[in-house]
C-alpha cells in the first residue's frame, strides 16, 4: 500500500521516544539466555575442571592415608601431632574434633610446600605478613604478638620479686635483667604501619607492675634497641634469638650490673661457624625466599680449659664427640670439654649449638680453679649465647625453671651461692607462669 506524505504522521517535536522498561529479571532473562546458547561450547571446561578438582581431592586423601605419618617437622622445629585417641570421654569432652583437626593440618601431605604457597601467596598480596610474622625491611622477620598476657607476666614478675626480696634478706645479691623480644628491639625493621605501640606497653605494664611490686631489674631493652636502630645486628633475621654479638652487648650491662668490668669484644676471636642458619621465626613465616642467618662463637685463649656438665637422663650426647657420661645419685650427666655442641651445626636447630639446647641443669667450671665464684643464672635460652662471655668471670650454674622444679632458696643456701642472675626475656615472662616455683620454700630457710 502506498501512503501518501499526509498519512506519515511526524513525531512531535520535544517528545520522548518510548523505551522498553529495564528490570532485573529481564536483565537476569536476558544473561540465562546467553549462558544457554554458550552450554554446549563451555560444558567441556567446565566436566575438566570438576574432575580435576575431584581427582585433586582424591588423590590428596588417598595420599594422607597411604603415606606415612612425620613426628617432626624440620623446617618448624617442632613436633607434630600425631593421630588422636579415639575414646567416648575425648568424643563427648569435644577433644577429638579439635585433635583430629591439628593432626589433619600436620600430616597433610606435601605440607611444607603449601606453606611456603600460602606465604607466597600473602606476600604477592601485599599483606606483609604470614602464619602471624611480620615480614620486616632488610630480611627481617618477626613474631607479631599484639596482646601479650599481662596476668601471666604478672605473676611471674611478682614472684621474681619475692624470691629478690628473700634471697637478699639472706644475704644473697639477686639481679633481675630483661631481656626484649625481637619486635622491641628491632622496630626500626617493621613496617610503619606496626610501630612500637605494643612493644611499648608491655613495657610500661612492666614498669607499673615493678614499681608495685619492689621488684629492681636491668631493662636490656633500650640499650639493644639503640644498637638496633644504628643498624647492629643484634637479633637474628630469622630467628627470635639475640645474635652473639648482641649477647655481648647484653653481658656488657649484666657484668657492669653484678659490679664487674667486662671485657672488651676485641679480647674475643670471632668464628662463623654457619652461614645457613635457619630460625624458628622462619619456620612459621613459610618465607622459603628469606635469605639465612650467620652465626658467630667468640673464643678466647683457654678456653678449652672449662667444663660443662649436663643433666642429661636421656643421654641423647652419647655418640657425640667430646661427650662422656656420669652416673651420679642415679642420674646421667653429659660431660663437654667445650660450651659447644657443634653438632647442632649440621641440625635445623643450630641455635643449640650454644649449651647442647635445653635443660633443667647445667654447670660450667674452669678446670684447676677453685677460687672462682659461682653465679647462678635463672633463666630461658637467651643466656646460652652469653655464657661463653659471663664464664671468664665466674663458674656458673644454669637453671631452666621449665624443666626444674625445685625451691631455689633452699638451692642457694645448700651450694653456697652468694649471687644471682635472673635472665629472662619478654616471651618467656608472657607465655607461661614458669617463675612461680620461685616462691617455694620462702620463709623457710632457717
Amino acid at each position: 500500500m502506498d501512503h501518501t506524505a499526509k498519512d506519515i504522521q511526524p513525531v512531535p517535536t520535544g517528545v520522548p521516544v518510548k523505551k522498553e522498561k529495564i528490570t532485573a529479571d529481564s536483565e537476569a532473562a536476558r544473561y540465562l539466555h546467553l549462558q544457554m546458547q554458550v552450554k554446549k561450547e563451555s560444558r567441556g571446561a567446565d566436566v575438566l575442571l570438576i574432575l580435576l578438582t575431584l581427582g585433586f581431592i582424591y588423590v590428596m586423601a588417598i595420599l594422607f592415608w597411604v603415606l606415612p605419618d612425620s613426628k617432626f617437622s624440620a623446617q618448624e622445629n617442632r613436633v607434630l601431632a600425631s593421630a588422636p585417641e579415639i575414646s567416648a570421654e575425648n568424643f563427648f569432652s569435644g577433644k577429638l574434633t579439635e585433635q583430629v583437626s591439628d593432626y589433619m593440618a600436620d600430616q597433610f601431605p606435601f605440607r611444607d610446600f603449601f606453606v611456603g604457597m600460602k606465604a607466597f601467596s600473602e606476600t604477592v598480596q601485599l599483606k606483609g605478613q604470614n602464619n602471624g610474622v611480620i615480614f620486616g625491611s632488610d630480611g627481617y622477620l618477626t613474631t607479631r604478638v599484639d596482646y601479650p598476657n599481662e596476668t601471666i607476666l604478672k605473676t611471674n614478675l611478682d614472684a621474681a620479686a619475692k624470691f629478690q626480696q628473700a634471697a637478699e634478706e639472706q644475704d644473697i645479691s639477686c639481679t633481675a635483667a630483661l631481656v626484649g623480644r625481637k619486635q622491641d628491639v628491632c622496630d626500626e625493621y617493621l613496617p610503619p604501619v606496626y610501630g612500637s605501640y605494643y612493644s611499648d606497653r608491655i613495657w610500661g605494664v612492666l614498669e607499673d607492675i615493678t614499681g608495685s611490686n619492689g621488684l629492681a631489674y636491668l631493662n636490656l631493652r633500650d640499650p639493644l634497641r639503640s644498637r638496633a636502630a644504628d643498624g647492629e645486628a643484634v637479633y637474628y633475621k630469622t630467628d627470635h634469638h639475640w645474635t652473639s654479638l648482641g649477647a655481648y652487648y647484653a653481658y656488657v650491662q649484666v657484668m657492669e650490673s653484678l659490679g664487674g668490668a667486662p671485657l672488651a669484644l676485641g679480647a674475643f676471636t670471632a668464628e662463623e661457624v654457619s652461614h645457613d642458619f635457619y630460625g624458628t621465626t622462619w619456620s612459621a613465616s613459610g618465607a622459603k625466599w628469606a635469605a639465612p642467618d650467620s652465626i658467630v662463637y667468640y673464643h678466647y685463649e683457654d678456653e678449652d680449659a672449662y667444663t660443662m656438665t649436663i643433666q642429661d637422663n636421656t643421654m641423647q650426647f652419647e655418640d657425640y664427640a667430646g661427650c662422656t657420661y656420669e652416673e651420679r645419685d642415679g642420674k646421667q650427666y653429659a660431660i663437654f670439654d667445650s660450651f659447644y655442641v657443634r653438632e647442632f651445626l649440621e641440625e635445623k636447630d643450630q641455635y643449640a649449638s650454644f649449651l647442647g639446647g635445653n635443660f633443667g641443669y647445667t654447670h660450667i667450671t674452669k678446670n684447676g680453679d677453685d677460687d672462682r665464684q659461682t653465679l647462678l643464672v635463672l633463666k630461658d635460652s637467651f643466656a646460652h649465647s652469653m655464657v661463653p662471655f659471663l664464664a671468664r668471670h665466674y663458674d656458673l650454674i644454669l637453671i631452666d625453671l621449665r624443666y626444674y622444679k625445685a625451691s631455689m632458696l633452699q638451692f642457694c643456701l645448700e651450694n653456697d651461692i652468694d649471687q644471682v642472675l635472673m635472665l629472662y626475656n619478654m616471651e618467656t615472662l608472657t607465655e607461661g607462669d614458669y617463675l612461680k616455683v620461685l616462691q617455694a620454700g620462702l620463709g623457710k630457710s632457717e
